[in-house]
């Protein structure tokens, strides 16, 4: 039996609503399998994972087809798949090493340790590589003629360092977020949250959430 992932964007201000969902009404988001397209999905257990720097755990819930026998997770947004932390611990990463180049270990050093954090760099760093065009293409169809070409768009390796990398990687994903709540929550934006966003959009993009890449 294989095993899918289907990430939910919910910012973590909603985290309550969202379980009221997830345990109650998931046909509310998910009406067809992400594997064959057939519309009988039936709930399939569920399992408990960590969320740090939250205590204690979350429920996931696991869910089945019963045309094509495939499982699929409903992983919320505001948390990293297969990892046992949640994406504010990967915003605040990628944000001091951009803003604070010269103490950016320190700030993050208290919550991760400096292993996992160059391994997250490294993966975040390819990804935003891979998923540049995706995301330019996505944020020209929202807003035909916006500016985001730039002479580094030109060849990849024009962005020659991992801070340049993820300055444009940010740059761009914030311009797709703005445009995109703007263009669906008009007058009453749910989303809050650039990383929750982005992890909602390059699974379902590229079938890679962040640091998959």
């Amino acid at each position: 039996m294989k095993h899918g992932l289907l990430i939910i964007i919910i910012s973590s201000e909603n985290v309550n609503y969202y379980f009221s969902i997830l345990v109650n009404r998931y046909d509310l988001y998910l009406k067809v399998c992400p594997f064959c397209g057939h519309g009988h999905l039936i709930r399939w257990g569920y399992y408990q994972r960590g969320a740090l720097p939250v205590k204690g755990s979350i429920r996931i819930q696991r869910i089945r087809c019963t045309q094509c026998g495939h499982t699929t997770n409903v992983l919320p947004s505001f948390l990293l798949a297969r990892k046992s932390y949640s994406v504010s611990l990967l915003k605040e990463l990628v944000m001091s090493f951009v803003q604070h180049p010269d103490y950016w270990k320190d700030a993050v050093g208290i919550t991760i340790d400096l292993s996992t954090a160059y391994r997250w760099l490294r993966l975040l760093q390819r990804q935003a590589l891979e998923s540049l065009p995706v995301i330019r293409k996505a944020l020209l169809k929202i807003k035909p003629g916006h500016p985001v070409m730039y002479s580094t768009d030109a060849k990849a390796e024009a962005l020659t360092t991992s801070r340049d990398i993820l300055k444009r990687f940010l740059l761009l994903s914030e311009q797709l977020f703005k445009a995109a709540v703007r263009l669906v929550d008009k007058d009453n934006p749910q989303n809050t949250d650039l990383f929750c966003f982005l992890n909602y959009f390059l699974a379902k993009k590229t079938e890679k959430a962040l640091l998959l890449g």
